[in-house]
């Protein structure tokens, strides 16, 4: 799963076309405001998304929007800094719609990239998700709650754990000792939710090395 192979279309019409830096041109010759979901893998988010926010709500942001699915099925998408850089290249502004569990992950981004985005949570409640992402397609803010944001050893710890690399391997990678690495586990159980969603991370994906 790279961010490479991932490619950010454009779904306000039919074509479906790329929306990458390198098709400006292509993209000056279209009238059509930009609209796209990223990464688009779950068809029924796309549909959602799609039907109720592009289709129904008046968008007054002249680049158009990116909505971002940044969601743990998505995670490993958001462990480097490439889907960031790609979605910037794109001059859209972004929209993450962001499980509660990764808003941590969110806050590590964005206080790293002064790109042109927003986040909005996902707590349950529709009508309230919907009214958030109005208020962004009519150039507004919205109000966010204050959340933890993980550190840079919590993110390389969380991308050696995706690879499959044992506690002491990441001490050894890391150039610190075992009980660092623990300590770092600890606070990412506390910030994501719990030590399950480091399992589902660990278990159920495979990322390259990256040492």
């Amino acid at each position: 799963m790279t961010v490479r192979n991932c490619e950010v279309k454009c779904i306000a019409c039919g074509l479906n076309c790329r929306i990458e830096a390198e098709s400006k041109i292509e993209r000056s010759l279209c009238a059509e405001r930009k609209f796209a979901v990223w990464p688009d893998k779950n068809y029924f988010f796309k549909r959602a998304v799609n039907d109720l926010v592009f289709r129904e709500l008046t968008c007054f942001v002249p680049e158009g929007i990116i909505v971002v699915d940044f969601s743990l099925d998505n995670i490993l998408y958001f462990l480097n800094k490439d889907w960031a850089e790609k979605l910037n290249a794109t001059g859209l502004k972004i929209i993450l719609v962001a499980d509660r569990s990764l808003l941590p992950m969110a806050n590590f981004w964005m206080q790293r990239y002064e790109f042109s985005w927003s986040v909005v949570a996902v707590n349950g409640n529709l009508s309230n998700l919907l009214k958030k992402i109005k208020r962004l397609m009519l150039g507004r803010s919205i109000h966010c709650r204050r959340t933890p944001s993980l550190t840079e050893s919590e993110m390389r710890t969380l991308r050696l754990l995706a690879a499959g690399y044992s506690s002491q391997d990441i001490a050894r990678i890391m150039a610190c000792d075992p009980r660092s690495v623990y300590r770092f586990q600890y606070s990412l159980c506390k910030k994501l939710g719990g030590l399950n969603r480091l399992r589902e991370l660990r278990f159920k994906h495979t990322i390259p090395a990256l040492d």
